[in-house]
């Protein structure tokens, strides 16, 4: 039976610091698909996309295939569809809609033609009858060969993206980039295709460092004309030479059919760890983490304000963490440096300002002596969900630490949280225990959770960075816990998928705002 629950809570718990309303709301509607049983135990949700309707298309994998799912607007299975991989060298990498049709993208390795290829499988909206086409090829000798060892999206031995795909923002680009071999030099081969599959135009990057002296960071496109921006972190024998600051430099070149220009930047006397860009109504900007001390440590935000036109650097901004984000985290102002924060997602509001999203996220190893001679395993630490807002000037308008404690013996995306923003608000949704726990200063703390057995929160920060939370599901009210680390956010931002899932039992979650 189809379950729709719509809730509108008051508030259950407030921070008496902040000054509120009486009664405040967070209004949430969630809509639940039937519980049902795979022939798989273990699928993982990895993508989705609107049919236009109000329905969603849903992508499971599973080790060999994909459960392909289409739902309407109340979250009822109208069709689904099981695609099975021809090999185990294929990987599914995403669904779109290019006009009437739903597509699904694939790379193959194909050991007749000795070539890396490339799929686009269409099929009418309305139902699944899949025609294959190839969108191309590169023989594999050209492709670097760890770009197989751990899939499509894997890293290699110096941290490079050797292959993905970015869609625009209005889904009319698609862009491919591949590692090719190349012992002397940095070379990516670039495709875009428009939204209908026509290849736009072919071209090749190539910088002239070797391979492990360059690191690509990200791609992103133009979702006027299918530009395409490769933002990379160069290690060249100048900068090795600075004194103070990274030992490095930043590339950013901007590729189409008929150019490619570049612009330099480095990190001065400060370390950056992690840059991406960011491209919204003709604004580019790169926006990380920065330190004082190391690679390895965070004192704020660094923001590079970039003219795509002329691609010259306007200015460049580094705001350390503000007092309230350091009070929020060890209660009181403390002057220290965080490690290992992972960025989570980017979001750029109606007014061009940014708010970055991340977690505090790292993996410890342990031996365990025997007499056998003994073992390692690792646990893996989702902790502290940080938020912040960067203004349309670079500047840090407010940052919020929300203190989370989650570990693991293995990755489950049971753990970490999902985040959104929509209409003026972020949204936080995370697993909880019941046990909520106060720290010193009105400070609150959501505390680690089994998976069997978990709570659905949901935390939302306003404009000036003022958060409130309830809990919007119970697990004694749910026949599955939800797995909020994958959560797929909608393109406007208003809706999230989850999937759950305990033993062959699963079940699709979503949310409007």
């Amino acid at each position: 039976m189809n379950k729709r629950l719509t809730l509108i809570f008051l508030m259950c718990v407030g921070f008496t610091f902040y000054a509120q309303q009486d009664a405040s709301i967070i209004p949430v509607d969630i809509q639940m698909s039937e519980v049902f049983k795979d022939d798989k135990r273990f699928t993982e949700l990895s993508f989705s996309t609107e049919d236009n309707n109000g329905g969603i298309f849903i992508g499971r994998h599973y080790k060999d295939g994909c459960y392909i799912e289409h739902y309407d607007s109340n979250a009822k299975l109208i069709k689904n569809h099981d695609f099975e991989l021809d090999n185990s060298k294929s990987n599914i990498h995403g669904g779109f809609l290019s006009g009437d049709d739903f597509c699904l993208l694939e790379s193959t390795i194909n050991k007749e033609t000795k070539s890396l290829e490339y799929y686009v499988y269409k099929s009418p909206k309305n139902e699944f009858n899949f025609k294959k086409e190839l969108l191309f090829s590169i023989p594999l000798k050209e492709v670097k060969k760890n770009m197989f060892s751990f899939g499509f999206f894997s890293g290699s031995s110096d941290n490079d993206i050797l292959g993905a795909y970015e869609i625009s923002r209005n889904k009319k680009f698609i862009a491919f980039t591949v590692d090719i071999k190349n012992a002397d030099s940095e070379t990516h081969r670039l495709f875009v295709f428009d939204n209908a599959l026509n290849k736009v135009y072919e071209t090749e990057f190539t910088r002239d460092l070797k391979d492990r002296k360059f690191i690509l960071q990200n791609i992103d496109i133009d979702e006027n004309d299918g530009t395409v921006y490769l933002l990379g972190k160069a290690f060249s024998r100048e900068k090795k030479k600075k004194k103070d600051g990274g030992k490095y430099q930043f590339e950013l070149f901007k590729i189409n059919a008929n150019s490619q220009n570049s612009l330099v930047f480095d990190s001065e006397e400060n370390y950056v760890g992690s840059l991406t860009t960011v491209i919204n109504q003709g604004k580019l900007f790169c926006i990380g983490f920065y330190s004082e001390k190391n690679d390895f440590r965070y004192k704020g935000l660094a923001y590079f304000d970039v003219d795509s036109k002329n691609m010259t650097l306007n200015n460049s901004v580094y705001s350390s963490f503000t007092e309230q984000f350091m009070f929020d985290k060890y209660g009181k102002d403390k002057e220290k440096e965080l490690r290992n924060i992972s960025f989570k997602n980017i979001f750029v509001t109606e007014n061009n300002e940014c708010i970055v999203n991340a977690e505090e996220f790292f993996i410890r190893s342990h031996y365990v002596a025997t007499q056998y001679g003994g073992y390692w395993y690792y646990t893996y630490h989702f902790n502290d969900m940080i938020s912040a807002k960067v203004g349309v000037n670079g500047d840090l308008q407010w940052a919020r630490n929300i203190n989370k404690k989650q570990s693991s013996d293995h990755y489950s995306s049971y753990l970490s949280y999902a985040s959104t923003y929509y209409e003026g608000k972020t949204y936080l949704f995370l697993n909880g225990s019941d046990k909520i726990r106060k720290l010193r200063k009105d400070r609150l703390q959501f505390k680690d959770v089994r998976q069997r057995k978990s709570n659905l929160y949901v935390i939302t920060l306003d404009q000036n960075g003022d958060f409130e939370y309830m809990k919007i599901l119970d697990d004694k009210d749910s026949e599955v816990p939800f797995a909020v680390g994958n959560g797929i956010i909608s393109a406007n931002g208003k809706e999230l998928t989850f999937q759950g899932r305990k033993g062959r039992k699963k079940q699709i979650m979503k949310i409007s705002l």
